[in-house]
């Protein structure tokens, strides 16, 4: 049996699985809301490991663990003492506040850097918080945070030696002591095994092998086995991560050598607050996104006119869209805003899905897993709108199976990740799209996206 961690966004998720891949138990702690203001976004990452230790203890996890892996979100730093203690608050990937660093660190290296990597977000701190940046020993990822927790070891987990937090070339162009970036551990890689103490507060035996993870998008696409030429892996959580294998490099987007196959290519496209933008009115309304989610049943095709930009925060990437709710009405109720914003969530998928076909792609399908995933109107959504069938996982938390396909490759019962993942995943429940009804919905709202002053889609 293997145990898969995610460090999540809103929370941490830990399922045990089988050889097969069969999850015997999952367990889901959010933490509470990050902090969120102007440009910043952060998060205290003892969160991080408390909720660990609440889901754990709820997994209530047997003796017989072979091996356990852990992954999860970022580029969000935390910040350690020499003590590898937080010095200070972990910043979110959706934080903007090192704009400035990054353009500078572009300049010096010649090629784009986003504010929310590691190294930009760096120097923020020693420019604008000398005093934590004069304690600080050591940056870290979420993941590297928990498994140093785990295991007394600080490594930097990465998915290939072309898929890197952050590189030699940006440290050195900063300033920056390199002492401060831990040695990193391809996935898979042995990190250490569980100490005692920790163990006991988690409620897992002690010398358990801890597996170097990945970032959750790459958990994503081994959760669906999505290493084949033409397939689109949708990461559909807080974020939505649209994860394109092809066989050549796309020019406008993220491009690296696939992780799991070195003759094919991983592009990759992200859209900031998709999921989150459920969770948001959510709370709003002081329910659960399940429940927003049943009411969106409720409403017809199309949310009676209604639509919805899903652009809440700051992209990543290079769109510059404005977050609104057009055409809304008294006709209008919690169904219908419900069910626009999936609709308005899975446009903007479409969006960089035309852009991919544009360059020449060709997509056989998409295969969805995270929370969205649940929804079996949203997967059908999505594929009204896009036109692409959408394959949902038996998994529906597929970043806690991809780091147990980790865990499993690295204790040696497959030869290869690639191996692990055809074997453990396994889909569910295959979407076809109806073109004529998501057409009409998509050329609404690329209407009303132009219609925002400042929109500018993927140029």
């Amino acid at each position: 049996m293997y145990l898969g961690i995610d460090i999540g966004t809103t929370s941490v998720k830990a399922g045990l699985f089988t050889h097969e891949g069969d999850m015997v138990r999952g367990a889901v702690n959010r933490y509470r809301q990050f902090r969120s203001y102007e440009s910043f976004a952060e998060i205290d990452p003892e969160m991080f490991w408390h909720a660990l230790c609440e889901a754990l203890r709820e997994l209530k996890p047997p003796h017989e663990i072979k091996g356990i892996s852990i992954g999860g979100h970022g580029p969000s730093p935390v910040f350690l003492d020499a003590s590898m203690e937080p010095l200070t608050t972990s910043v979110l990937w959706l934080d903007r506040r090192a704009e400035r660093e990054a353009s500078l660190l572009s300049e010096l290296i010649g090629r784009p850097v986003q504010p929310s990597w590691y190294v930009p977000q760096t120097m923020w701190l020693r420019s604008h918080r000398p005093e934590i940046f004069a304690q600080l020993k050591k940056v870290v990822q979420p993941m590297d945070y928990i498994a140093w927790k785990l295991t007394g070891s600080l490594t930097a987990s990465v998915a290939s030696e072309e898929i890197l937090p952050w590189s030699d070339e940006e440290i050195d162009a900063a300033g920056l002591d390199p002492e401060m970036f831990p040695e990193q551990r391809i996935m898979g890689e042995l990190i250490g095994c569980t100490k005692p103490d920790a163990s006991r507060r988690a409620g897992l035996c002690g010398g358990i092998p801890v597996f170097a993870g990945a970032p959750d998008f790459v958990e994503a696409i081994l959760a669906t086995a999505s290493f084949e030429r033409g397939v689109v892996c949708d990461k559909a959580g807080t974020s939505e991560g649209i994860e394109l294998c092809w066989d050549a490099p796309i020019d406008g987007f993220y491009t690296a050598p696939h992780p799991l196959d070195k003759a094919l290519w991983h592009t990759g496209a992200s859209l900031s607050t998709t999921g989150l933008s459920m969770e948001w009115m959510a709370s709003l309304v002081s329910k659960h996104p399940s429940e927003l989610a049943a009411e969106a049943e409720m409403a017809p095709p199309g949310s009676g006119g209604l639509t919805f930009l899903p652009y809440l925060s700051r992209e990543r990437h290079s769109i510059s869209a404005a977050g609104a709710m057009v055409g809304i009405s008294l006709n209008h109720g919690l169904p219908e805003v419900s069910r626009a914003i999936m609709e308005g969530c899975a446009c903007a998928m479409r969006l960089v899905i035309d852009r991919f076909k544009e360059k020449g792609v060709h997509i056989g399908e998409i295969r969805t897993t995270g929370t969205q995933s649940i929804s079996r109107l949203w997967n059908q959504i999505k594929a009204d709108i896009t036109g692409l069938p959408v394959v949902s996982q038996r998994v529906l938390e597929g970043e806690m199976l991809g780091a147990a396909m980790i865990a499993a490759y690295g204790s040696g019962d497959y030869h290869s990740i690639q191996e692990a993942s055809r074997c453990m995943a396994h889909p569910r429940e295959r979407f076809e799209p109806d073109s004529t009804t998501g057409d009409r919905i998509f050329e609404r709202f690329r209407s009303s996206a132009c219609s925002i002053s400042h929109t500018r889609i993927l140029k």
